[in-house]
C-alpha cells in the first residue's frame, strides 16, 4: 500500500498547491478522510501520512507567498508549539522508550503543523469560503460510506488495517441499535464520528460566507448525519452540544445567564445527591456502562496525580489504574484531557486548556469589536464547535483525523480572532481586503490596535 499511498499523496498534493489557500486547506481535509491516515510512506526515520506531507507542502507555499508576515503572533501560537515541545521533553525525562519519544516527535506533525497551516491558510472570509466545495464533497461521500457500512457491515476500507505499520488493539466489529458501528477510513468508530462532527462544525461556521451558505448548510447536515453512523455517544453528544451552542447566536445575551444556571444546578446536584453531578452522563449515553467507566476514569486520574504530575507517566506502567477502576488489567484512557496530562504532566494539561481558553477569548474580543458581520458569525460558530469538541473530549481521546481537525479548527479560530483581513462589507458581498485607516489615524496605528494583547 505504500505505492498507492504515495500516489494519493502526490495527486492531492498537486491539487492543493494549485488552488487558492482556503480550497487548499479543504483538499488537506479531503486527504485525511478519503484515505486512511494510518497508511504511511516511510521517509528516513519517519512514517509520513498523506495529510502530513500535504500540510508540509502547504506551509512552505504559504511562507513563500508571505502569508506569515502579518500573522500577529499571539499566546495561543506559543502555547501550541510549547505544548508539543514540552511533551517531547517530558517523554525523554520520564524515561520512556525510544519508540514513545519518536511517537511524540511525530505528534507535532498532527498538531503544530496543522495548526499553523490553518492559521496561514484561512485569513479572510474568502479563504473560509474556499473550504466550501471540498468539505461538501468529502462530507457527502463519508456520510454515504458510513451508513452503507453500518447497514451492510462491509466497506471498501475493510481489510486496509492489515497494512498498518504499527501495532493496534484488535477489536471485533461492534453493534448498537441493531446496526454496526461505522468507522470507514478511520481506525475506530468513535474517531469517524468525531471527525464528522468537526467537519459539521467547520462547515456550519463557513456559512458566514454568503456565497457558500446553501452548500455549507448541506455539508453540515451530511456530516452530522454521517457522524451518527458511528453509533457512539461521544460524537452524538458533540453534535447535540454544537446545535445548542449555535442557537445562542439568536440571543447572545443569554449565554452568561445560562452559564450561571448550569453552575448553580451542578452545585445543587452535588449537595443534594449521593452521586457527583457529572455522573448524570450515565443517563445520556447510548451505553451506561461505558459512560460510568469514563466518569470513574476521571476520578482515578485525579486520585493518582502523583504518577504523572510533572513529566507524565512515560516511565510508569499505569495499567494498574484498571484495577482501581473496575478490576480490569488494562486501562483505556478515553479522555483527551487525561491523555494530555499522562503524556506531559500537569504543565502540558494547563497549556492545552489555556490554548483553547485564550483562543475563545481572542475570538470573543474580535467579535465584539469587528464591524464585519460575516467575521462575527464565523467566530461565533467556530467557538461553538470548539466548545462542543471539548465537551465530547471528556469521553474520547483525539488521534488521527480528529486530532488533525481539532488543530485546524483551533488555527481557524485564532486567525479569525487576531489576523483577519477585514473591510466593511457591502450588501451580499463578503469582506476582501484590509480597509484604509480612518481619517486622522495612521495605518500603523490601526494595525497596532488590532494586535492581541498579552494575557
Amino acid at each position: 500500500m505504500i505505492g498507492v499511498t504515495a500516489f494519493v499523496t502526490v495527486a492531492l498534493g498537486l491539487l492543493a498547491l494549485s488552488v487558492r489557500p482556503g480550497a487548499a486547506v479543504g483538499v488537506l481535509i479531503i486527504s485525511m478522510m478519503i484515505w486512511p491516515e494510518y497508511l504511511r510512506v516511510p521517509i528516513g526515520p519517519a512514517d509520513m501520512s498523506a495529510p502530513r506531507l500535504i500540510a508540509l507542502a502547504l506551509l512552505v507555499r504559504f511562507i513563500i507567498q508571505g502569508r506569515h508576515i502579518k500573522m500577529n503572533v499571539c499566546s495561543v501560537d506559543y502555547l501550541v508549539f510549547f505544548l508539543w515541545a514540552w511533551t517531547v521533553l517530558a517523554t525523554v525525562m520520564s524515561g520512556s522508550e525510544s519508540d514513545k519519544t519518536i511517537e511524540m516527535i511525530g505528534y507535532g506533525f498532527d498538531t503544530v503543523l496543522m495548526y499553523f497551516v490553518a492559521r496561514l491558510g484561512i485569513r479572510s472570509i474568502q479563504d473560509a469560503g474556499g473550504l466550501g466545495l471540498p468539505l461538501f464533497g468529502i462530507a457527502a461521500f463519508m456520510c454515504v460510506m458510513g451508513w452503507q457500512e453500518s447497514y451492510t457491515t462491509t466497506s471498501p476500507y475493510v481489510g486496509l488495517d492489515a497494512y498498518r505499520t504499527w501495532v493496534w488493539i484488535a477489536k471485533e466489529p461492534e453493534f448498537r441499535l441493531g446496526m454496526m458501528r461505522a468507522k470507514v477510513s478511520t481506525s475506530v468508530h468513535i474517531y469517524y464520528g468525531m471527525a464528522m462532527m468537526l467537519i459539521a462544525g467547520i462547515a456550519w461556521a463557513i456559512r458566514a460566507n454568503p456565497r457558500v451558505r446553501k452548500m455549507s448548510t448541506f455539508t453540515a447536515l451530511f456530516a452530522a448525519v454521517g457522524g451518527l453512523a458511528s453509533m457512539s455517544s461521544g460524537p452524538w453528544l458533540a453534535i447535540v452540544t454544537l446545535i445548542i451552542c449555535n442557537l445562542y447566536v439568536l440571543r447572545p445575551s443569554l449565554i452568561k445567564p445560562t452559564l450561571y444556571v448550569m453552575l448553580a444546578f451542578a452545585i445543587f446536584l452535588e449537595l443534594a445527591s449521593n452521586r457527583h453531578f457529572y455522573n448524570l452522563i450515565d443517563y445520556l449515553a447510548l451505553n451506561s456502562a461505558t459512560a460510568w467507566y469514563r466518569t470513574r476514569l476521571l476520578e482515578v486520574a485525579v486520585e493518582q496525580w502523583r504518577d504523572y504530575w510533572i513529566f507524565g507517566a512515560g516511565g510508569i506502567d499505569i495499567n494498574y489504574w484498571g484495577g482501581l477502576l473496575d478490576g480490569r488489567r488494562h486501562i483505556d484512557l478515553v479522555n483527551h484531557f487525561v491523555i494530555v496530562a499522562v503524556n506531559g504532566g500537569i504543565p502540558a494539561f494547563l497549556m492545552y486548556v489555556f490554548s483553547h481558553v485564550n483562543a475563545v477569548r481572542y475570538g470573543a474580543k474580535a467579535r465584539k469589536t469587528s464591524k464585519d458581520p460575516y467575521r462575527r458569525k464565523l467566530i461565533f460558530f467556530l467557538i461553538s464547535a470548539l466548545i462542543a469538541l471539548d465537551v465530547s473530549s471528556m469521553s474520547v481521546g483525539l488521534f488521527e483525523q480528529p486530532l488533525i481537525l481539532t488543530n485546524i479548527l483551533l488555527g481557524m479560530l485564532v486567525s479569525a480572532g487576531v489576523a483577519w483581513n477585514e473591510v466593511p462589507a457591502r450588501a451580499g458581498q463578503p469582506a476582501a481586503a484590509p480597509s484604509p485607516a480612518p481619517q486622522g489615524q495612521t495605518q500603523t496605528a490601526r494595525q497596532s490596535s488590532d494586535m492581541p494583547k498579552p494575557l
